[in-house]
């Protein structure tokens, strides 16, 4: 018995010392992961260490916006890397400059930094802090000016007077940013400014005379966007320099001669780039009634041997701008304005120079383009039309263009979709047949004797200070970024379509119904007389206004707040979910555990 009960005792000690011996190495185990994990998060901090400071050494940057806004287009970056002397550029900073502007001063040192690196060594940048006398002067004549910022602060409003911008200085000459007011179009004013120093402007001819307007008249918008060109008229009735690099043909409202329109086709054949912006419709918006009249111009003569014609009609869209209506209460409302199509472009015609990354643009009185079965044979590029359910053709010897209820537009059966811009490149033939004689003595090759460019657009407002924004070219919308592009293309210069790219407006947001049927309903009382019934609807659409900008607010707020939010509860979740998963384990390990005990003690 002794020895029977002292066998037991051993049994159960070796197996209390065995269940001793397997306990550490579970919790080696957990002690293990731990390490792991430790060891895991090390090297991957240091990993993010040594790649910043290989970023801040050999300079790159990871751009995942959309339109590459933080970084260096191609075009700017070979641009630097041409230089043929150094360039210098200057940015004076003051250091203490109060929100938005220190951010703007961060951006402006990143995008100067890579374009230093960019350069092959020719380019050098200094920032200074203009903080005594001396520099503040020196900032002065370099033409960078001394603004005011307001600066809110321990509830209280007070100016701190500052500087930012830049100058640009290269083979003694300089080009100046007196004040830095954002960061969007930074980089194509900078990009825009060493191209004025590096390059002479390119020569770019505007057909004179015909009721088309001029550089200096009617372009002024144009002319003072495209710096890097030299608008110059042209007089067609002569033998036109091959040495243009374009040329323009912009609403034209009176006939060309047979002989102007051969030498516009002798140009063509001889090499050069032509756009015809409209030139079968005359537009007065000057008048208390604008209107739209035909007028023979002689376009279509030039333009039917390839298969483009201009017709002597207007398209008109639902999918339109808006303008005031007078009432007769004498208060103005916003009403849709079918003759401005709002053209929407898809991902395939945004491909296009002259459309690069364009999403949508204005088009007013705006003509349809016919294309023939010639323009496809000649792999043309029908660029813009217009909505296909919602459009559709004015017609008429003259057309009454004033603004009106949206329920008094005549909507035709010619709906749409109607093209409103085209595009032709590559060898083409002549316009004309061979030479003969009085007008028709101009000899021209029988086709380009190289790849040519030829655009059409259905209206010349596009090219139109009426038509376009008076806002820096930098920062213009898409409006203004067609225009430019189109000359660009046209030009055979296309490196600031891509940095202009950049700064083109979001489409617009579609108007809540609850808005449009306000104002409809102020309209409506309006050509009654109703005025009381005119404040109601007033006040109903300023509600309707105000809730549509409350909701963009919770939009925004969601987006700034709402998805860090929602990554925190995921990662709680998750945390959750592996807490009891580890707890389960630990459950069940113990469980295990004492039926092993169990197991061994009987």
């Amino acid at each position: 018995m002794a020895d029977t009960h002292d066998k037991k005792h051993d049994k159960k000690a070796d197996a209390q010392r065995g269940d001793a011996k397997k306990a550490p190495p579970a919790k080696g185990k957990g002690s293990g992961r731990a390490v792991e994990s430790i060891t895991f998060t090390l090297i991957t901090l240091v990993a993010l260490v040594l790649l910043n400071v290989a970023g801040y050494f050999v300079f790159f940057r990871f751009d995942l916006t959309k339109n590459r806004l933080y970084s260096l287009s191609q075009a700017s970056q070979r641009l630097v890397a041409e230089l043929d002397d150094d360039m210098e550029i200057t940015a004076y900073f003051t250091s203490d400059l109060p929100p938005p502007f220190n951010a703007t001063e961060l951006y402006v040192r990143n995008i100067l930094a890579e374009y230093e690196a960019s350069s092959n060594g020719r380019l050098r940048v200094r920032f200074i802090n203009p903080d005594d006398e001396d520099e503040r002067q020196a900032a002065q004549r370099d033409g960078v000016q001394e603004v005011p910022h307001q600066l809110i602060e321990n509830d209280s409003v007070s100016v701190r007077n500052g500087y930012r911008g830049l100058v640009i200085r290269y083979l003694g000459d300089r080009k100046v940013i007196p004040v830095i007011q954002d960061t969007r179009g930074l980089e194509y004013e900078i990009t825009q400014a060493i191209r004025l120093l590096v390059r002479e402007p390119l020569p770019v001819g505007v057909v004179e005379g015909h009721g088309s307007p001029s550089p200096t008249e009617g372009m002024n918008t144009l002319r003072s966007a495209l710096e890097h060109y030299n608008l110059t008229t042209v007089d067609v009735s002569q033998e036109i320099d091959t040495n243009l690099r374009a040329l323009l043909l912009v609403g034209p409202t009176e006939e060309l001669t047979e002989t102007q329109l051969r030498r516009i086709n002798q140009y063509v054949m001889r090499g050069g780039s032509l756009g015809v912006f409209g030139g079968t419709m005359r537009i007065d918006i000057q008048g208390p009634a604008p209107t739209a009249t035909q007028v023979q111009t002689g376009v279509n003569q030039l333009l039917e041997r390839w298969g483009v014609e201009i017709g002597s009609s207007l398209v008109a869209d639902a999918r339109c701008g808006r303008v005031p209506m007078r009432t007769p209460i004498g208060i103005p409302i916003p009403v849709a304005y079918p003759p401005a199509p709002i053209v929407v472009f898809d991902q395939e015609a945004q491909e296009h120079p002259a459309l690069f990354r364009i999403p949508q643009a204005p088009f007013f009185f705006t003509s349809p383009i016919l294309v023939r079965d010639r323009f496809h044979e000649l792999n043309g590029t029908v660029l813009a039309r217009s909505s296909e359910d919602g459009s559709w053709l004015m017609s008429g010897t003259t057309i009454q263009l004033e603004p009106r209820d949206p329920r008094e537009w005549r909507i035709t059966q010619e709906r749409g979709p109607h093209n409103v811009m085209v595009a032709l490149s590559g060898t083409l033939p002549s316009a004309f047949d061979a030479a003969g004689e009085g007008e028709g003595s101009i000899a021209a090759p029988a086709q380009s004797e190289r790849e040519v460019r030829i655009l059409v657009a259905g209206s010349g407002a596009m090219l139109r200070d009426e038509f376009l924004p008076q806002e820096e070219r930098a920062r213009a919308g898409s409006g203004v970024a067609l225009a430019l592009n189109a000359v660009d293309w046209l030009a055979g210069d296309a490196d600031l379509i891509a940095i202009r790219a950049k700064n083109v407006e979001d489409p617009a947001l579609d108007v809540p119904q609850s808005l449009l049927s306000a104002r409809e309903e102020a309209i409506a009382a309006a050509e009654e007389g109703d005025e009381a019934g005119v404040n109601q609807a007033i006040d109903r659409h300023n509600q309707a206004q105000q809730a549509w900008e409350n909701k963009k607010l919770m939009y925004r707020l969601g987006i700034t707040f709402g998805l860090p939010v929602i990554v925190m509860l995921f990662g709680l979740v998750r945390w959750q979910l592996r807490s009891n998963k580890r707890a389960n384990l630990e459950e069940l390990r113990k469980k295990l555990s004492a039926q092993k005990k169990t197991k061994k003690a009987a």
